[in-house]
């Protein structure tokens, strides 16, 4: 399996924003920021979203996005 972005990961699992955000405990809006931002999940959180949506944790790419 290639790696995916958090938000392609959440969208292939067909989980909301909102269910995400319940995941993890915190509001819809930092869950938002969050997945525009990935590189601001601490390890707990991504392990949890991970657990969550059911993928390994080294799957996933939790880092910035590059400008083009």
């Amino acid at each position: 399996m290639d790696k995916l972005t958090v938000k392609q990961l959440r969208l292939v699992k067909g989980q909301t924003q909102e269910s995400c955000a319940n995941a993890l405990g915190v509001h819809v809006n930092t869950y938002r920021n969050l997945e525009e931002h990935p590189e601001k999940f601490t390890i707990q959180q991504a392990v949890t979203l991970c657990n969550f949506l059911g993928a390994d944790y080294n799957t996933v790419i939790f880092l910035p996005r590059i400008s083009t």
